[in-house]
């Protein structure tokens, strides 16, 4: 197996593991309030794990790319994904101490989930480079999206087999055997491989404005529209099966609406990675940030039924769980190589991850005095206010014209 195989395998087994575990305790959230916890107390937690992960990312991409140990460090971040399983188990067992165990796996789950996105992102733009990465990251990010669609389905079905308490530990035993793998897998991997040289460029005149220049103001708003549109999907995202629940009385059926809802991003990511590719990163943010606003528009106010609550919510998965090869390939088209990890963690830790954490929070304030229904329709606002927001990001055209003129 040639290692440009190897890296797309092995992070898109990461992928697969990291995503599918995000959506671990929003499902266990409706078991969580079956043995009397708060569910107030138990929707801080995600707050709690979002921001640690947002927060430990930016130091995680700075640290990876000063010290080049990035199969090390993405291994270390998958066993502790299984290790948060193993102590979110514990509340069933140990009912006085339950809001301690949860705070610790949240903070353990924090942690290992700030870990995959920089790194994984990082290894396949170094093996395939800046033109071709964004079209492996979309089929990368398209095993996130299986993750995503498998594990509302595994954790329900299994915890209805085997308890909450032995269901969740075969899930930990799944992220022991995948640490394994992973880093047996991508062991061969190192950055300084995979260096290039690049040419001397001669010093612009105060007046031009370069690439190296345009960076900063670059990364500052797509890190703003990036949180503002996290706000939105990621408190969808924790509370979905939670509402599902609440609508159809079954948690089968919301398993089985999330599987099948969240199949759609595993097509959408490769063909959103590679419009990214083609058209650049603010077409395709464009386009996913204007699809999700439409469908989710559609789930609240027109869909009345299975079938209906179905179809609007697909598509709405298609267009919102698409940020990992339409972020990060657009990173990779402005952003030096050396500095990608950086630039990755700030865009997916600042941006994606403490915006989900804020927007989290505030859906859980705000289900205190009113709906889940009226909490969706005040988040959806800020998804609104993101997709205007990228008007002020620089297309293709633009990104073009300002490196022809640094190469000369």
């Amino acid at each position: 197996m040639n290692t440009k195989i190897r890296s797309l395998a092995f992070t898109s087994l990461s992928h697969f593991s990291v995503d599918g575990n995000a959506l671990l305790f929003p499902v266990l959230i409706i078991y969580y309030e079956e043995i009397g916890l708060s569910a107030f107390i138990i929707g801080l937690m995600p707050v709690l794990y979002n921001l640690i992960s947002g927060a430990l990312s930016v130091y995680v991409g700075s640290y990876a790319d000063r010290v080049d140990k990035d199969t090390l460090i993405l291994t270390l971040g998958i066993f502790l994904n299984g290790v948060a399983a193993l102590v979110f188990s514990l509340p069933f067992i140990f009912r006085g101490e339950a809001y301690e165990f949860l705070i610790l796996g949240s903070v353990l789950l924090g942690i290992g989930q700030s870990i995959y996105h920089p790194i994984g992102a990082t290894i396949l733009s170094h093996t395939y480079g800046p033109k071709e990465s964004p079209s492996y990251l979309g089929i990368n990010g398209s095993f996130g999206s299986l993750g995503r669609s498998a594990f509302p389905f595994m954790v329900v079905f299994i915890i209805a087999l085997l308890g909450n308490v032995l269901g969740l530990d075969l899930i930990v035993i799944y992220f022991l055997v995948a640490a394994l793998l992973i880093f047996l897998g991508l062991k061969f991997f190192k950055r300084k491989d995979y260096q290039i040289k690049s040419p001397v460029i001669q010093k612009q005149p105060e007046s031009s404005v370069s690439i190296k220049g345009a960076i900063p103001a670059f990364l500052v708003m797509l890190v703003v529209i990036v949180f503002l549109r996290s706000m939105f999907i990621m408190s969808i995202n924790t509370y979905m099966p939670s509402y599902l629940v609440g609508l159809f009385h079954s948690k089968k059926i919301m398993a089985s609406v999330l599987s099948f809802a969240l199949i759609a991003p595993v097509v959408g990511q490769p063909i959103f990675g590679y419009l990214t590719s083609k058209f650049g990163g603010k077409f395709t943010i464009t386009i996913t940030s204007i699809g999700l606003v439409i469908f989710f528009v559609l789930f609240l106010f027109l869909s009345k039924g299975l079938v209906t609550i179905l179809v609007t919510y697909t598509f709405f998965a298609f267009f919102a769980f698409t940020g990992f090869p339409v972020l990060m390939g657009y990173v990779s088209q402005v952003v030096p190589r050396e500095k990608s990890t950086s630039a990755n963690a700030m865009v997916w830790g600042v941006g994606n991850t403490l915006g989900a954490s804020t927007g989290i929070f505030l859906f859980d304030g705000l289900h205190l005095f009113t709906s889940m229904y009226n909490a969706f329709i005040v988040l959806l606002f800020f998804a609104i206010v993101s997709a205007v927001l990228v008007i002020y990001i620089p297309g293709k055209a633009k990104i073009s014209a300002i490196k022809e003129r640094d190469s000369i």
